[in-house]
């Protein structure tokens, strides 16, 4: 090949690259491939439908982007395809961030083939045609970097969820598939939208299908956040006709709703709803903490990903009212123990109580949870496992009479991120009696609620027959009749409900 005709076909290349990179609709036309497993061949040209344009159109015109989607619609392909486009310019970083690793390498896989087959713009640097002078990419499990020929890089990363992640650069675009299924979406947002919130740019797309109680739900139909909402139903995918519907919701029952909504109102209206309606903070925050002689408690749960823990106080009466609350990520067993204490100074804590596999045993140390809380000066109380017990008597717990106040309350503006997890979490799908464990952020708070309530099972009040209880005799009516409020709750600890 002639240097002229060498640099004739650079030009075009170049000329190409330029028309591709001001304009993410011809280049998705002309280069974009996705895979359809239903086709022939399983590569295709990227045909987008009616609404993938009108969303595209959308999402190129907005910085912040959230995208509540039916299943299997082929937008994650067209996330990846304006991630692909950002990358054709150089200097750039595309984040992608995923439930799991396995998920996150999908995503890189899906853009390893979008670059495969677009050979007129770039080639992959280990299948190198010997007289290649123009775009070269590399993908690794988690990363695609272009190599450009002036020595400039763009770069795609992907990361599986996790706290900190995308915290530690500057970012371009920041990709969240399936944003209502990934674990500490709370902390990732957090570390993740300073990256992009740059005046000059940065991009945020998030894309799911529903999961209530989760922070996708939360941004979605917040009206005042200033994310562009962009809704996709069910009959998007022109494929999909009124037969379609009918067999898929004969499969389904309700749960069509959630995975195939036709509406953002059918998409919100997860069959179960939520675990908790009962909690509001009308009715369960309180101003007054309790007058006289309490007891305090902490209950706790424990895990690598979350450690939590409310404080409470118990009156004579038998009242409880939470007080204080924490919920960290990532923190050890021993900084777990150091913070109960900072938090608890001054006060006596007269029981921790905490679920029974904080007691496994550690094959890499032989220690269990509860043993190095030992260490520390925290002597671990254990409760139950069992989820439907604890799910009733926290029901019991938070049950709101016809007159007077719940059985628990807690102290006005003290534990929000509790209240907020009772109030998001839902029914599980599949056993209505207890709540769901997705989202999981919305767990270790509620579960370690549910360690005291289970533990403080009240007692029945007929007396059984094993009730060895002294007797209400008629010296003890008589100071009953006589006793304060206090004494009283005493005498019923001791004797169980006087019977006049």
């Amino acid at each position: 090949m002639s240097s002229d005709y060498r640099e004739k076909i650079e030009a075009i290349r170049e000329n190409e690259l330029i028309r591709c990179r001001n304009n993410v609709e011809y280049f998705i036309d002309n280069y974009g491939h996705i895979e359809d497993k239903d086709a022939e061949e399983l590569i295709q040209p990227f045909v987008m439908w009616k609404e993938q344009r009108e969303a595209l159109k959308s999402i190129m015109a907005h910085k912040l982007n959230v995208v509540l989607k039916a299943r299997q619609l082929g937008f994650s392909w067209l996330i990846m395809h304006i991630a692909a486009h950002t990358l054709l310019s150089p200097g750039k970083t595309v984040i992608g961030l995923s439930k799991t690793e396995e998920e996150a390498k999908e995503l890189v896989r899906r853009l390893k083939t979008i670059f495969t087959w677009c050979p007129e713009l770039i080639e992959d640097k280990d299948f190198l045609t010997p007289t290649w002078q123009g775009l070269t990419f590399k993908a690794t499990a988690l990363t695609l970097t272009i190599y450009f020929p002036d020595g400039k890089e763009s770069v795609f990363k992907a990361l599986a969820s996790s706290p900190g992640a995308g915290r530690s650069f500057t970012a371009n675009l920041i990709v969240f598939d399936e944003w209502a299924f990934q674990q500490f979406a709370r902390e990732i947002w957090q570390a993740g939208f300073p990256t992009i919130n740059r005046p000059s740019g940065g991009k945020v797309i998030g894309l799911s299908t529903i999961e209530r109680g989760s922070l996708f739900e939360e941004i979605f139909t917040d009206p005042d956040n200033g994310f562009n909402k962009i809704f996709i139903p069910w009959y998007a995918d022109p494929r999909r006709d009124d037969e379609w519907y009918r067999k898929t919701k004969r499969a389904l029952g309700d749960l069509i709703y959630a995975e195939y909504p036709a509406t953002i109102d059918e998409a919100l209206m997860v069959p179960g709803g939520a675990y908790f309606p009962e909690v509001t903070k009308d009715t369960h925050e309180v101003d007054e903490e309790p007058i006289g002689k309490v007891r305090r408690y902490i209950s706790i749960d424990y895990g690598l990903d979350c450690f939590a823990a409310i404080w409470y106080t118990m009156d004579v009466l038998g009242h409880a009212q939470a007080y204080r609350e924490c919920a960290q990520p990532n923190m050890t067993i021993s900084e777990a123990a150091e913070m109960l204490h900072y938090l608890s100074a001054g006060e006596h804590i007269d029981m921790y109580l905490a679920p029974p596999d904080l007691w496994n045993r550690r094959q890499e140390t032989g220690k269990s949870v509860a043993d190095i809380f030992n260490e520390h000066g925290i002597v671990l109380v254990k409760t139950s496992n069992d989820i439907f017990n604890g799910c009733m008597m926290m029901k019991e717990w938070l049950r709101v009479p016809e007159s007077g106040k719940p059985e628990l309350t807690f102290l006005r503006d003290c534990c929000p991120e509790t209240i907020r997890c009772l109030q998001k979490i839902q029914k599980d799908k599949n056993k209505p009696k207890i709540y769901a464990k997705q989202p999981h952020d919305l767990t270790h708070l509620v579960d370690s609620l549910r360690a005291f309530c289970i533990y403080w099972t009240k007692a029945p009040k007929a007396e059984s027959k094993e009730d060895k209880r002294p007797k209400w005799s008629k010296d003890y009516i008589e100071d009953w009749k006589r006793a304060s409020k206090e004494i009283k709750a005493l005498m019923v600890q001791q004797l169980g409900e006087p019977r006049l």
